[in-house]
């Protein structure tokens, strides 16, 4: 039975307490990288969730299987919020090479936050909720959701700058980000034609690459494979492609996960179409 099937049945299959599992197995908490907020800065929102030890949740495309972890951040008027940003996740291949795209543990998403530099006189406090809705898994599946409020001090316009706040947590959080693709020497070349398409990335230097796609109405990936030599990685992914009306062409985005005598680190990549030859 398939990860999504199992999710069904634990959806509709009878509680035994009053706060549902997929709850009880994920935590939200939202937090901040500033004590307070200044007038006119920008700072950002951590969305925390702690997943219980052995247990996962999906990544925006999850794969084969699975459901995508949802997201809704509101704040005060006149306060401007980004779209909240996921860490690399993981490749998982369970049996019948069901390939899912997980976060596991304590998982970070930070949304950026630009405050406007006119504040009503009378506001003290500035308030931040978030709504979050997940799919929990291991061998069995359940679905969960939660809300989460902060509160966080207004500084007066000539206070001293707002002291930093969760130091560590956003750190490692912001290394798990993934790096614009302009900061990767690579090469990406597309070929094929019809419903079969493929995408060769290389990048020199590195010990190995892996793929993360993100959802495509045309696109999807296949399979993949590896190779590298004494001058570069090369990844080969297969891709299947459906045509749109009117034509188009292929175009795929996603992370390319990138390993270097350095360390690892993901990259996002949207790759320029080609033109359908026919």
């Amino acid at each position: 039975m398939s990860l999504l099937a199992l999710a069904l049945v634990a959806a509709l299959a009878p509680q035994d307490s009053a706060v549902p599992r997929g709850n009880r197995l994920v935590k939200l908490e939202l937090i901040a990288d500033r004590a307070a907020v200044a007038p006119g800065e920008t700072f950002t929102l951590g969305v925390k969730f702690a997943v219980e030890k052995g247990w996962h949740i999906y990544w925006d495309n999850p794969g084969d299987s699975g459901l995508p972890t949802k997201i809704e951040l509101r704040g005060p008027e006149g306060f401007t919020i980004g779209a909240p940003r996921s860490p690399t996740p993981e490749r998982e291949v369970a049996e019948g090479d069901i390939v899912t795209f997980v976060h596991k543990g304590d998982v970070l998403f930070l949304a950026d936050v630009r405050a406007p530099r006119e504040m009503p006189k009378d506001m003290t406090k500035i308030a931040f909720d978030v709504d979050a809705s997940w799919l929990v898994c291991i061998e069995s599946c359940f679905p969960g959701s939660g809300k989460a409020h902060l509160e966080l001090p207004l500084a007066g316009a000539n206070a001293a700058k707002p002291a930093p706040a969760n130091e560590k947590v956003f750190e490692a959080a912001r290394a798990r980000l993934p790096h614009p693709w302009s900061e990767l020497e690579s090469e990406i070349e597309w070929s094929g034609s019809g419903e079969h398409r493929t995408l060769r990335f290389s990048v020199p230097r590195a010990s190995s690459l892996e793929i993360f796609p993100l959802t495509s109405e045309t696109t999807s990936l296949v399979g993949r494979t590896t190779a590298k030599d004494d001058r570069a990685c090369r990844l080969v992914a297969d891709l299947a492609y459906r045509d749109t009306t009117p034509p188009g062409a292929p175009r795929l985005k996603g992370l390319l996960v990138v390993k270097t005598a350095q360390g690892e680190s993901s990259y996002e990549f949207d790759t320029a179409p080609i033109p359908d030859r026919k």
